[in-house]
């Protein structure tokens, strides 16, 4: 049974609160969760966000709607994921993060399927990326997390959660899912208005079967942007 880990919080400079942002009436987390329920392999989701005031409308979401969820530090991302692990007893677990309403459930199921038919402490696709923005997918062993002592991590890779596995590729076992067509300056990742209007214009034409849209012909879309 493997679990997915969504990392989220709401102070974002670029674009506030995109989070909790709608399209087809429904918020951009929720339309993350119903993409990871699409793959064969999630069978638990988990929200990890911050305890500041500013993330209570995620607890709050997560509530409602009945959803597992942690709180942890703000601005340290690798403790608060850290931490979300333990609390939940994992081996290992799927990440992604709010940022990527359209991530691939088929992708998903070929890097969890890597990471058990191997011996690895990540399996990614972003080192080096060749994936869409927005299509990042990493399975990390629990064990190899805690290996990495917090005191050593510099401000960034305390925030952006496995840096320091790429900061140290010699000290872990990664492997690298490549896209066949180098794709990785195609921006499927929610991070400005212009993303978000965009998002939204292709919500409307495809309503209910957005979900349904493969990540070829997403990134044909995206490559046109013309909708």
């Amino acid at each position: 049974m493997t679990t997915a880990i969504i990392q989220v919080r709401l102070n974002s400079k670029r674009l506030p609160g995109k989070a909790l942002l709608k399209i087809n009436n429904k918020t951009i987390l929720q339309n993350i969760i119903d993409r990871l329920k699409k793959s064969k392999s999630i069978k638990k989701i988990i929200v990890s966000t911050s305890d500041n005031n500013s993330d209570y409308p995620i607890v709050r979401f997560c509530k409602k709607n009945k959803i597992l969820f942690f709180k942890g530090s703000l601005n340290h991302v690798f403790n608060r994921v850290k931490k979300t692990s333990k609390k939940f007893k994992l081996n290992y677990f799927l990440r992604v993060c709010a940022d990527s309403p359209l991530i691939d459930p088929v992708l998903i199921d070929r890097c969890i399927k890597k990471y058990i038919n191997g011996y690895y402490d990540i399996v990614t696709n972003k080192f080096p990326r060749s994936y869409p923005k927005g299509q990042t997918v990493e399975v990390i062993k629990v064990s190899a997390l805690n290996k990495i002592n917090e005191k050593n991590l510099t401000r960034k890779q305390k925030e952006h959660f496995t840096k320091y596995f790429y900061d140290n590729p010699k000290e872990f076992k990664i492997y690298n899912l490549n896209f066949p067509k180098q794709k990785k300056y195609v921006s499927m990742a929610l991070d400005n208005k212009t993303n978000f209007y965009f998002l939204r214009k292709l919500s409307k034409k495809y309503k209910n079967n957005i979900n349904n849209l493969s990540l070829n012909r997403l990134i044909k879309i995206y490559e046109k942007k013309n909708i």
